[in-house]
């Protein structure tokens, strides 16, 4: 899915354009004109409370002669977010496909959603019109790591038919889900657009990416799809109410709560701090706001800034970050994890630290130095969770060379990744490099940016050791790791040093 987007630069378009029709040799002329009568690009327009509007475009692909359609379900969904996190649902929508777009055959038709299944993200849409050309499905399960795959669909929402070769990577369980992933190229767009094999068979339905790089790609696989269509409308699931899973942790984390508007909880602690917890798109968010980041000036600001990153390099649980909006500059101490891994206890020990945590930063501004936050630690037998962590890592696929007390993770894009213990906590984490910025009032600024992006990140945070030196690195209680999890992370790791690496450069480490 991709929100609508400014009219992008003539250069950057036609680089785009050239990639969009990069395809293996091996893909014959009358299967690429099949694809490009299958798949269709989706315009989603929402209408919102108070008469706004709003809207996405994805791809979709028929999937029967009768003009069905499958995508999916967030391409179409009436539910959005709002930058804060809330939750707006449209009131109505209107859905239009497109097929042929930008090209002079190009001809638009009001789908209707038949069916939708929030919960294994698909959607079913028809269209009133005759669509002999329609794409069949192949079996997912038979299909082996390094099986070439071609990615379809409209990337980025543009109308040109896209096409992009690699392979499968893996089958992984994600959120309880079984996902195929997939290393061809893919971006917001292509969601809802088929994943197929050579012969223009249906392998999966790309769904999901993971990282600033787009890292990780995953598909629905198409035996997921198939057998969803053979069961009735009836056992989709009906629309929760925003909150209703979370308050079920909540129940269990015996915590005290009072209920907001759209799926948010407020926790009032002793020490006159409220905890806010919601679902945020796939995570359990637990967060405190701490105003706009204190400093008078911007030299202020940015000494402030280096301290809530060295915060960062104590914190076991969470983070500091700055959400940039209407020029403001406004500090959180946040936690999110899956929401797949959570549970009443983590929720305990994540809203406890949040209050804590919160505590000690005011303590931290006002010149004082808190004491270190060792009693949110899990703590545990060092050996077994080695040996734990070990066998996951060996579950989880990727290769990894075994050291004293911790393992090393080499990746293609020469980032090495660790994955070590600290007191119960499972530590994935590489140094990025030194502090970037030069003078000291440069750093902060730097700072600034470099919690703001902390805000974008979906599993870590960037944090400032000892030395300073730039980290990247995200703690995890050993019980709560899965091997698809720590892959993810491990993955999330390498793709945000190389990001990082490509708009910072390469800043010698100050530490050894």
């Amino acid at each position: 899915m991709n929100k609508r987007f400014a009219p992008l630069g003539l250069s950057f378009l036609l680089l785009l354009l050239l990639l969009a029709g990069a395809a293996q040799a091996s893909i014959s002329p009358f299967l690429l004109t099949k694809l490009k009568d299958s798949v269709v690009l989706i315009d989603v327009t929402l209408t919102l409370p108070d008469n706004k509007e709003g809207g996405a475009r994805g791809s979709g692909f028929l999937i029967s002669a009768d003009g069905q359609i499958v995508t999916n379900a967030h391409v179409v969904s009436l539910k959005s977010e709002n930058d804060d996190g809330t939750e707006v649902t449209a009131t109505a929508r209107d859905i239009k496909i497109i097929f042929h777009p930008g090209t002079p055959q190009s001809k638009t038709y009001t789908a209707q959603v038949l069916r939708e299944n929030p919960d294994l993200d698909l959607a079913l849409l028809k269209v009133d019109l005759p669509t002999p050309s329609f794409l069949e499905f192949a079996d997912s399960d038979a299909a082996e790591e390094t099986t070439t795959i071609y990615v379809c669909g409209h990337p980025l929402g543009l109308d040109e038919f896209s096409i992009r070769s690699g392979s499968i990577t893996a089958h992984r369980t994600w959120e309880n889900h079984k996902y195929l992933e997939h290393d061809a190229m893919a971006e917001s767009g292509n969601s809802g657009g088929p994943v197929v094999d050579g012969d223009g068979r249906v392998l999966g339905i790309h769904s999901l990416t993971l990282g600033k790089s787009n890292l990780m790609k995953f598909a629905i696989p198409s035996n997921v799809v198939s057998d969803w269509l053979k069961t009735p409308e009836s056992q989709d699931p009906q629309p929760v109410k925003p909150g209703a899973e979370l308050k079920d942790l909540l129940d269990a984390a015996k915590l005290h709560y009072a209920e907001k508007d759209g799926g948010f909880f407020d926790l009032a602690y002793d020490n006159d701090i409220t905890v806010h917890v919601h679902h945020y798109k796939d995570f359990l968010r637990v967060y405190v706001p701490l105003g706009e980041i204190e400093g008078d000036t911007d030299a202020e600001k940015g000494t402030n800034a280096k301290l809530a990153l060295r915060f960062n390099y104590t914190d076991p649980v969470g983070r500091m970050s700055i959400w940039s909006h209407d020029g403001k500059l406004d500090l959180y101490w946040e936690a999110q994890v899956p929401f797949s891994v959570a549970s009443g206890d983590y929720l305990r020990v994540l809203a406890d630290a949040a209050a804590s945590q919160a505590k000690r930063w005011g303590q931290v501004v006002a010149g004082e130095k808190p004491g270190d936050p060792d009693n949110l630690y899990p703590g545990g037998n060092e050996d077994a969770q080695l040996a734990d962590l070990k066998a996951k890592l060996e579950a989880s696929g990727i290769k990894f060379e075994a050291k004293d007390k911790f393992f090393k993770l080499a990746y293609d894009n020469d980032i090495i990744v660790f994955v070590s213990l600290i007191k119960g906590m499972a530590w994935t984490h590489t140094w990025v490099g030194g502090m970037p910025g030069g003078s000291n009032a440069g750093k902060g600024q730097k700072a600034l940016e470099l919690l703001q992006r902390n805000w974008d990140d979906e599993f870590g945070r960037l944090s400032l050791d000892s030395d300073g030196d730039v980290i990247w690195e995200s703690q995890v209680p050993c019980n709560l790791f899965t091997p698809t999890y720590l892959a993810i992370l491990a993955n999330a790791c390498a793709d945000q040093a190389a990001s990082y690496k490509k708009v910072y450069g390469d800043i010698p480490l100050n530490g050894g």
